[in-house]
């Protein structure tokens, strides 16, 4: 289990440690193990955070769009949380590829009238 769990990369919450396999901290994801005498996996999966936005609106100090949803044109409008969309703010599907490129779960902010 150990080095199975090094390649991927693990860090344990609360500092627990299961017997035998050794902490190890890395940008990839997080293993934790839950209390009432029973283990309890828990995986986080998350992006890098250095470079999350690649190239939108990079003259601006804070990118922040704000929607009046009583204004929008269609019942449910999908607006982009990955930075990769080619429509932004407006989500064209990117994150798939994102997703699968980083190992993240991210998904689009869906807005109803």
């Amino acid at each position: 289990m150990e080095s199975v769990l090094s390649q991927v990369g693990v860090s344990f919450f609360n500092g627990i440690t299961p017997k035998g396999v050794v902490s190890t901290n890395f940008k990839g994801c997080s293993f934790g193990v839950g209390g009432g005498g029973r283990p309890r996996r828990v995986v986080l999966v998350k992006a890098e955070a250095v470079g999350i936005n690649p190239d939108i609106r990079k003259s601006e100090e804070k990118v922040v769009d704000s929607v009046v949803v009583t204004e929008l044109s269609k019942p449910v409008t999908a607006y982009c949380r990955c930075w990769r969309s080619g429509t932004f703010p407006l989500c064209d599907g990117n994150h798939v590829k994102h997703n699968k490129a980083t190992g993240d779960n991210v998904g689009p902010l869906l807005l109803k009238k």
